[in-house]
């Protein structure tokens, strides 16, 4: 199966524009002969693309230790209005949001705040206990793994409510009939905390409690992805730190990474670089897309991440240069843990060793290929995303669109073949320095 293929089960299983702009205009740094590797061909390989896929949108950065390499928008933002998608245009991330999550506990470890062994009871006011195995605790690191046992498993239609709302309310009658469903659905929610959605989720007495939002297994024992999970976690990060998830967030990795174009609310963003969000035009077989209303999700930390290409650059190549220790929003020892395989083959349901495997292993909320690559991928209504890096070649690349299609497995396939490519290019050129300097 190629990446192509696999890509869209993968993201769902977890469940680049104009002609003219040139790489100097959408990159952060004039071209340099690093940037110049990718300027021509990887271009066309993506306007190629653009032109025959249904994802109105995209964008894509590739970057190593030493910075951008590489940063372009393709296609549109807006198609109403022909606004182009650039890599300043700002997109939905989807489940990427989970790798700060995953940061931000290891910034709380690092303050001697909190322990990764630490139950989850010693730190919330209320218990959260599998009924199935009431005397295991859950603990942090059970969370951050994805073994905690907790699952997703909600029927809003059964209680009238729902853990998503409407952005704005609207007539969307025009929208397809195999969306009204969803549409229906966000009407029944509303903005609400995000510890109020997990003790909706958890307490016996709430109504969206459910036995079977817990696995029939003991937690630590099996690894199965899970937004409840991490918004419990989450809200732990709320807990020790005496402060929102967005503030904190915001103090210790937007700020400091100057990462100015990204937030959890809308509010926080300029309305004039967001992009539209878009959905087939028909449930199988799409020959086309409709604009689908922005939402909110009440699990926000797990999914809501709202950024551009430019600016999770920045943290990805943090993430590279935190991976060897040298990172600057966590200690040497924080920053190892965050990306040490955490789950052995007990835990797992299977060990799939192909290149982009995100459920082979585990670190802190990032996933462990058998490769070796350190990733993550997003996808929901709007968007499909991924973020990846290969700690042997200190590489690494990123993709945000505004559709859900499962072409953007194409988007992976190139940008990972020019990426690679590039590593293999630059030793090559340092060899050939090397054996010219020793006088062989």
């Amino acid at each position: 199966m190629s990446i192509s293929q696999s890509i869209g089960l993968l993201i769902i299983s977890c469940l680049l524009l104009s002609n003219c702009q040139t790489i100097r205009n959408s990159a952060v740094h004039p071209e340099t002969d690093k940037t110049a590797y990718f300027k021509d061909s990887l271009t066309t390989a993506l306007e190629t693309f653009s032109k025959g896929s249904l994802i109105p949108g995209f964008s894509v950065a590739i970057v190593d230790e030493s910075g951008l390499l590489y940063s372009k928008g393709f296609g549109y933002a807006d198609l109403k209005n022909k606004k182009a998608y650039n890599a300043q245009t700002i997109n939905w991330v989807a489940s990427i949001s989970k790798t700060l999550v995953g940061l931000s506990i290891m910034k709380l470890v690092e303050q001697k705040k909190l322990a990764l062994d630490e139950p989850i009871h010693s730190i919330l006011p209320y218990r959260i206990i599998n009924p199935h195995f009431p005397y295991k605790e859950i603990t942090v690191r059970h969370l951050v793994t994805h073994t905690s046992t907790l699952r997703d498993y909600f029927e809003p239609y059964t209680v009238g409510e729902a853990d998503i709302c409407l952005e704005k309310e609207g007539n969307y009658d025009h929208l397809p009939a195999y969306l009204q469903p969803n549409i229906n659905w966000f009407r029944l929610g509303k903005k609400i905390s995000l510890d109020e959605n997990i003790r909706k989720f958890t307490q016996p007495n709430e109504k969206w409690y459910s036995d079977s939002s817990f696995l029939q297994k003991e937690p630590g024992s099996y690894f199965t992805y899970s937004n409840l999970g991490a918004s419990v976690a989450a809200r732990i990060v709320e807990v020790r730190s005496n402060m929102s998830f967005t503030a904190f967030t915001r103090k210790y990795i937007f700020d400091p990474l100057k990462m100015s174009n990204t937030a959890w609310n809308f509010d926080d963003l300029d309305p004039a670089l967001v992009s539209k969000i878009y959905a087939p035009n028909e449930e199988n077989n799409a020959t086309a897309v409709t604009e689908h209303p922005q939402y909110y999700m009440t699990n926000y930390p797990v999914s809501g991440l709202k950024t551009n290409a430019d600016d999770l650059a920045k943290y990805l190549i943090e993430m590279i240069r935190g991976f060897d220790g040298k990172g600057k929003l966590l200690n040497r020892d924080a920053y190892k843990t965050l990306f040490t395989p955490q789950l052995s083959c007990e835990n797992l349901r299977k060990t799939d060793s192909s290149i982009f495997n995100g459920a082979f292993n585990m670190g802190v909320f990032w996933s462990v290929t058998a490769t070796g690559y350190r990733l993550h991928f997003g996808g929901n209504t709007g968007v499909y995303s991924f973020i990846y890096f290969n700690p042997e070649t200190k590489t690494g690349a990123l993709a945000i669109c505004n559709l859900r299609d499962n072409s953007f497995g194409s988007i992976l396939e190139i940008v990972h073949k020019y990426e690679q490519g590039y590593y293999k290019k630059s030793h090559e050129k340092q060899r050939t320095a090397d054996t010219r300097l020793s006088g062989n």
